[in-house]
């Protein structure tokens, strides 16, 4: 079997024993995780797939979205001379976000769309007036744990990165994870936020853009000063420009009408024209954040400009300079938790 194989057949074992587990270990627990009765296999494959030998330390979050393990995880392997890696999917990442489980890890890089839960067949579907189709889903509400949880770990300071579909966690149920993200996204549903209501989101898939950097001096678009073409999916939604720092823009126009399939399908569908900004960072509590909506699938992960700009965010989300930037400029998002 060649190395290649190997990597390939490592990963399967961590998608099938960590899918069971619901857990995947992080660097230097062990136990401590609390992980359900399965997480020794789970261990075990975290052990085997565990990526990289550069020296930050990153996990990587997903969930309730699909994409393929393989060309995700290759990505993240290009950065292995200065990363790092775990991945655990979602809704065990939430075990993550307080200070002693987030402790091993410089950065959390989160590709996920959490606060999701299936409905049973005997619960059926909710039919919600304005939405796309019944939905099968109900949009859990944030444990108080991991309210107090999340914002112990942001005042202490640790690095996130989110991109692409991450801005559709919690946009129902958790008003202050929103203020977070700088934006939202349901592409089935209406969301309110804010207390405005939105029809849901618009997304197209395989546009070709021009995107500009906007902030030429910031360390997250190193090498990318002169901007770079990407053909990826985008998004119509609402965002909040004067919570955040932009740093790229697309010069594709956020509008219904660009927006064929759901303008078809619903003709009455026509949300406001979204900004078009499709990267930013920001101050959340005392934590470097970085937001970056491209990232659909591997037309995105394989091009050169967006691998730079990934990593470059994890770089800088995890230095200490972002770290003393965030903690001369806080914000306080997640209020009395």
């Amino acid at each position: 079997m060649r190395k290649d194989d190997n990597s390939i057949l490592s990963r399967r074992l961590l998608i099938r024993s960590g899918a069971a587990a619901g857990l995947i270990l992080p660097f230097g627990l062990g136990a401590r995780a609390q992980a359900p009765a399965q997480a020794p296999a789970a261990a075990a494959a975290a052990q085997r797939v565990r990526q990289g030998r550069g020296p930050l330390k990153v996990l990587l979050m997903a969930g309730d979205h699909a994409f393929d393990y393989n060309q995700l995880f290759a990505m993240f392997d290009l950065f292995g001379e200065d990363i790092s890696w775990n991945f655990v999917t979602q809704p065990a990442a939430e075990q993550f976000f307080n200070p002693e489980m987030a402790a091993p890890y410089d950065v959390f890089v989160l590709y996920d769309r959490a606060g999701r839960s299936p409905r049973t067949a005997a619960q059926g579907t909710v039919n919600e007036p304005g939405a796309r189709s019944p939905r099968a889903v109900d949009f859990r509400q944030p444990s108080p744990a991991l309210k107090r949880g999340i914002k112990a770990m942001l005042q202490q300071g640790k690095g996130m990165v989110l991109f692409h579909h991450a801005l559709a966690s919690w946009v129902h149920t958790w008003p202050e994870y929103v203020e977070m993200m700088g934006g939202a996204c349901d592409w089935s549903n209406p969301i309110t936020v804010r207390g405005v209501r939105y029809p849901f989101s618009g997304f197209r898939g395989g546009v070709t853009q021009r995107i500009s950097v906007v902030d030429k001096t910031h360390p997250v678009v190193r090498g990318l000063e002169g901007g770079f073409t990407i053909t990826d999916e985008t998004y119509l939604c609402p965002m909040f420009p004067e919570t955040f720092h932009p740093l790229l823009t697309t010069d594709f126009v956020a509008e219904a009408q660009n927006f064929p399939a759901q303008r078809q399908t619903n003709p009455d569908w026509n949300p406001p024209r979204a900004p078009n900004y499709t990267g930013w960072y920001k101050a959340v509590e005392n934590s470097p954040m970085v937001y970056i909506q491209h990232g659909h699938d591997n037309t995105a992960w394989s091009n050169p400009a967006f691998q730079t700009l990934m990593l470059n965010a994890i770089k800088w989300a995890a230095s200490r300079e972002a770290a003393a930037w965030a903690r001369a400029n806080p914000k306080v998002t997640f209020g009395n938790a």
